[in-house]
């Protein structure tokens, strides 16, 4: 506890990987401490500019409204909300193992690119690691994993990520959360065993249509998520999927553009970083490029007001 980048929220720690590294005084090299400022300043950018910044007021406005909205804003806020919780919960963990290095210790990786997950098993492989992890190692497994037959799997699958939605909180709406996910596993599994030795599923082509439904279905439980009750994700719900789409408009343009191209710009970040590391990719980029996308990052930190708030994983 008296280790401060890691706070209660996360990266979920483990005692084998820290409490080593506190055996021997530790300093950080010169390397060491510029690239755990950079990344501070990385996930800085992340919380204050793209998620509170920008995303966060869109969600605030989508999911605040109280009559039925117009498709397009409602897909506009709960892509927003999608945007919002990346950029906010991968901006403290990314700022929490940069402060840690600049100290000289090391911290896992908590999220790899989760919006170029191809299929639910990659997305829990690259969201949040530390949780689903630990949910796997000590829920799933000890549940029997995969090695008692399908029904049982599938079984393990729903108590598994259930009891991860109530992790999040005692209300219905993270257990609905939980248990799509849930669902979607199994579903996936299924597929799997029946589909999944066909070279088709190779393809690029076929890679990207799986990221972008994969992409799309796990906006349908950010409602869940993100909505106070049961009647405010069933109102989006059916703009959303076109059962009623005769809602008002409430996003002006200006914000329909920002939301759409933050987005845009996000997933397909992901897309190009999905199988490539961000020290390697520094690695090759020229250090000028780098400082002057280091200045303009501080630059948006400094000059962006106002919308700043407690991230949100500190609330569970």
């Amino acid at each position: 506890m008296g280790f401060f980048p890691h706070l209660v929220a996360g990266p979920i720690v483990r005692p084998t990987d820290l409490v080593p590294q506190f055996a021997t005084p530790r300093r950080a090299t010169g390397r060491m401490f510029g690239w755990g400022m950079l990344l501070v300043t990385i996930g800085l950018f992340e919380k204050v500019v793209l998620a509170d910044g920008i995303l966060a007021p869109v969600s605030d406005d989508v999911f605040k409204a109280a009559n039925l909205l117009a498709p397009l804003d409602a897909w506009t806020g709960v892509l927003a909300f999608s945007g919002q919780i990346f950029c906010d919960f991968a901006g403290y963990t990314t700022t929490a193992i940069g402060a840690s290095l600049a100290l000289g210790f090391s911290i896992l990786d908590n999220f790899r690119y989760p919006y170029a997950a191809i299929g639910f098993s990659d997305f829990w492989q690259r969201w949040h690691i530390s949780l689903s992890t630990w949910l796997r190692d000590y829920l799933y497994i000890p549940l029997g994993g995969n090695r008692k037959g399908p029904s049982r799997t599938y079984v393990n699958l729903m108590i598994t990520m259930l009891l991860g939605g109530i992790w999040h909180g005692a209300s219905w709406t993270f257990v609905v959360w939980g248990g799509l996910h849930g669902l979607y596993l199994s579903i996936e599994r299924v597929l799997r065993d029946a589909f999944g030795n066909r070279d088709i599923w190779q393809t690029t082509s076929a890679r990207i249509a799986m990221a972008l439904v994969t992409y799309a279905l796990v906006n349908i439980t950010w409602v869940f998520f993100r909505a106070r009750d049961f009647t405010a994700a069933s109102r989006l719900l059916k703009s959303m999927l076109f059962i009623d789409g005769s809602g008002t408009t409430i996003l002006s343009s200006y914000k329909l553009l920002s939301v759409l191209a933050t987005i845009g710009l996000l997933v397909l970040t992901h897309w190009f970083m999905r199988d490539r590391t961000l020290h390697g990719v520094a690695a090759r980029v020229p250090a000028p490029v780098i400082g002057v996308a280091w200045g303009m990052m501080l630059f948006l930190v400094t000059i962006t007001q106002g919308g700043s708030s407690a991230f949100i994983y500190f609330q569970f």
